[in-house]
């Protein structure tokens, strides 16, 4: 039977896309390496925040601090579409943790236009910017996090993060 790898690989070549995150409400944990490449996700109805990738900190710590952001993220989004100014959009934060454990050295990726950015800048950048983590005596390039996010009105987060924050985001 010759054929039959090839007609299974014919057949998945022409399946629709995945999400990144699977469907669901409110979820919290690690997923496997091999979904996204993300270490944990935090989904909610109006967003999801993701970690891309850490260094330096316990995994306790980076899923508290995804969870927080989620919960911020979805209150803010919330907020802003009761007013009619919350807009499909994704950004990416990546720092270094100084030794106090204030985030440093922020490095930006965000969907461009003013709403979009607007809503970056106060439902997921400055909640972020305002995290603590634990303080250690280390180099802050040993410690570090990159955090991507994607928010709308609620059915319009389409592939998670990444899907409009720019190159850099992991597919």
């Amino acid at each position: 039977m010759r054929g039959g790898p090839l007609l299974l690989l014919a057949v998945a070549a022409c399946a629709p896309p995945r999400d990144v995150v699977p469907e669901s409400h409110d979820v919290h944990g690690a997923l496997p390496a091999a979904v996204g490449g993300y270490e944990y996700v935090a989904k909610r109805p109006l967003g999801v925040v993701a970690v891309a990738e850490s260094r330096g900190l316990p995994h306790e710590v980076v899923a508290s601090v995804a969870d927080r952001l989620a919960n911020q993220l979805d209150a803010c989004a919330a907020h802003l579409a009761a007013d009619g100014r919350l807009v499909s959009a994704a950004a990416r934060v990546a720092a270094h943790i100084d030794r106090d454990g204030s985030p440093s050295g922020l490095a930006l990726t965000l969907t461009p236009g003013p709403g979009p950015t607007a809503n970056a800048l106060l439902c997921f950048v400055s909640p972020f910017k305002l995290v603590h983590f634990p303080a250690a005596d280390v180099d802050p390039a040993a410690r570090g996090l990159a955090v991507e996010a994607a928010w709308g009105p609620e059915g319009a987060i389409l592939s998670g993060p990444g899907h409009d924050a720019g190159s850099e985001a992991p597919r």
